[in-house]
């Protein structure tokens, strides 16, 4: 019988894997989310530092050059397959603003043709310095909005990062497929990176799929309309959940403590975080200090596969500098005090300081 404890202990289990190599850890995991906020390291690094043996915060940035990802836009800006970053970017059409600015195009993919990087530094002053008026209402260099759009379509790829500048080059060989045969390669993905998810949750994902591939909404629609001939399915307390064929429900739950960050797979769906663990747990990063009810950068707080609160982390002269929120107090459990403590080992090592 399918029960929500079931389904919680295999999201639990299918996405704490056996610690391994970043290669296989990023192949398993499917899609690894990125986030700009550096608190106390990035989403990619704190995602993976609970799947990847040894670990450490930057070590992301420092191999992606060499691994079989690309940093691509899908459900959200994070590292994909390279396979599925061609789909994606497959006979996708020109957005008006890179037609309206098809000359400032061609000169930046001849400037890619001259230069083994795309610096947006050096490319602005190559070809100008005019500013306008960015995504979020403040003021950015046009010829870096034009390469990020560029990059969104997939002109240009993500070759490497300089501390948190994106830098770019010439893309790799176009895929060539159709808008149905891109759908259920990226719902197989989501899937294997998030399940199980519900009707509701995978409409949600469908529609973020849709605002990188617009021109795709009709195929996306009927993609949504048979979940059910594509993945297993179970209907529990009248809400249906997915998850891929090949995997069973069997779960296995071990005596650790972890601190996820709020864009961990298992987190982040937070309408399944309710209904999972039976209360709401909010992202506060962009609302004033004053409004916040449990921090900036709150990171989901798990003993066993239960999430009981919430930890602040800082590194403050070199020490790891901790503050625990609990839902319903701190287990008195012999056991979560030992755990507790290895788990602050972990991430002292993690952000290398000292505990």
């Amino acid at each position: 019988m399918k029960t929500l404890k079931k389904l919680r202990q295999y999201a639990f289990s299918r996405t704490l894997f056996d610690l391994t190599d970043l290669p296989d850890a990023l192949h398993r995991l499917g899609f690894v989310q990125i986030d700009p906020i550096n608190a106390p390291a990035s989403a990619q690094d704190l995602i993976l530092r609970h799947r990847v043996d040894g670990h450490q915060k930057g070590d992301m940035a420092r191999f992606y050059p060499d691994l079989a990802v690309e940093e691509a836009y899908f459900v959200n800006h994070g590292y994909v397959p390279k396979s599925i970053a061609g789909m994606l970017y497959s006979n996708k059409p020109h957005s008006q603003y890179l037609l309206n600015h098809a000359e400032q195009v061609a000169q930046i993919l001849q400037y890619a043709q001259d230069n083994i990087e795309v610096h947006p530094k050096l490319l602005n002053q190559h070809i100008g310095h005019q500013t306008v008026k960015n995504n979020w209402g403040g003021a950015g260099l046009q010829a870096t909005q034009t390469v990020q759009r560029m990059h969104n379509h997939g002109m240009l790829r993500i070759v490497r990062r300089d501390k948190n500048t994106r830098v770019y080059g010439l893309r790799l060989a176009a895929a060539d497929v159709s808008l149905e045969a891109m759908i259920e390669a990226a719902f197989a993905l989501l899937l294997r990176t998030y399940a199980p998810l519900t009707a509701a949750s995978m409409t949600y994902l469908g529609r973020l799929l849709a605002h990188g591939r617009p021109d795709a909404k009709a195929q996306i629609k009927q993609a949504l309309a048979r979940l059910s001939d594509d993945f297993a399915y179970a209907d529990v307390d009248g809400v249906r959940w997915f998850w891929p064929r090949d995997e069973s429900l069997d779960a296995t739950v071990d005596d650790k403590v972890r601190l996820f960050t709020p864009f961990d797979p298992l987190v982040w769906d937070r309408a399944r975080f309710e209904t999972f663990w039976g209360w709401t747990y909010k992202f506060e990063a962009y609302k004033p200090a004053n409004l916040r009810q449990f921090g900036y950068y709150a990171l989901p707080l798990f003993w066993r596969d239960d999430c009981i609160g919430w930890g602040n982390v800082s590194v403050v002269d070199g020490r790891l500098q901790v503050d625990l929120g609990y839902v319903r107090g701190a287990p008195s459990d012999k056991r979560y005090k030992i755990e507790l403590e290895s788990e602050l080992m972990r991430l002292a090592q993690f952000l290398r300081c000292e505990l």
